[in-house]
Order: structure tokens, then C-alpha cells, then sequence
């Protein structure tokens, strides 16, 4: 969703959002009413794009590099490590995708799209669905996420396939 529409959304949106109350009396004029309002992301689509994403290829790219050039090196220790590495890359992932590990090291690679997108939506932060508060305000940043890890169409399409076979809350 383009950035604009998601501001008008939430324009025509917000002053009706629940447990919206009217400032008090004594609020001072200048005090606007102030609902935070929370970006949103489906965690699912976020592995999805992250383990397919350009970002990750030059990752599994350079571990391939430093492999090869360890093997010709006769360095055992260290290639021993990097083959650790990538099987313990793949098992973390599907983890993460079923929901049993954290993605903190995902968290980490999107910080600086997350402080970008807070400052620019006015978000009081980016969390994972469904939210801090199910009465909060939300808007769902996934698919600005997913762009900013240029995400193709397969991990799309393979967030929206899982989900109609595991619809959230059933």
C-alpha cells in the first residue's frame, strides 16, 4: 500500500478508532487528540522475502566464496564451521517460518526501513501481527517491507498461499 493512501486511511480512519475519547476540558486547545497508532507486519511474509531476498543470496554468496577459498586452503576447521553454518542457516529458517525461533537476526538487517517507515508514517512502532494492543490503531507495513527487501513475486505468492492454507486466528 503506497504511503499516501495509507495516510488517508488512517485520516478517515483514526477519529473513530476504539476507546477514542474527546480531550478533557481542561486539555489546552493546542493539545490534539493523540491515538498512537502501530505499523504492523505478518511475520510469515517477512521470512519469506528475507530468505529470498537479494540481501540474503550475497550472504549465502560470500559464505560460499570464503568455503571454497578455505577448502583449497586445506583449512578444515573453518570450512567445517561454514557448512555448520549454512545447515543451521536452514534449519533457523524454517523455525522462524513456523513460528518456533525468533527472527531477531531479520529484525536486525530491517532496522533502518523500520526507523524510516516509524519517522515517516508517524508510527509509534513496528511490531509483528497482530499487535501490541487488538484495540490499538494498526496499519499492516508488510508489503513496504517486503519492497524495501525487494521481494519478487515467488515469496509473495508463497506468503499468500500460506496463508490461505493457515488463515491467522483459525
Amino acid at each position: 500500500m503506497k504511503p499516501i493512501l495509507v495516510a488517508l486511511i488512517l485520516s478517515a480512519w483514526l477519529p473513530s478508532a476504539a476507546g477514542a475519547q474527546a480531550p478533557s476540558a481542561s486539555a489546552a486547545p493546542s493539545q490534539a487528540l493523540s491515538i498512537p497508532v502501530f505499523g504492523t507486519f505478518d511475520r510469515s511474509s517477512i521470512v519469506l522475502a528475507y530468505y529470498r531476498s537479494p540481501l540474503w543470496e550475497a550472504i549465502l554468496a560470500d559464505r560460499k566464496f570464503e568455503l571454497k577459498t578455505v577448502k583449497a586452503a586445506n583449512d578444515t576447521a573453518r570450512a567445517n564451521e561454514l557448512e555448520k553454518y549454512g545447515s543451521e542457516s536452514q534449519d533457523r529458517a524454517m523455525e522462524q517460518l513456523a513460528g518456533k525461533a525468533p527472527i531477531a537476526n531479520i529484525l536486525e538487517v530491517l532496522q533502518p526501513e523500520i526507523k524510516e517507515l516509524s519517522a515517516r508514517m508517524k508510527l509509534a512502532g513496528i511490531v509483528e501481527s497482530p499487535g501490541p494492543d487488538p484495540k490499538a490503531a494498526t496499519v499492516d507495513v508488510t508489503s513496504l517491507l517486503m519492497d524495501w527487501l525487494k521481494a519478487s513475486a515467488e515469496p509473495r505468492k508463497m506468503a499468500a498461499e500460506l496463508h490461505q492454507q493457515h488463515p491467522a486466528g483459525k
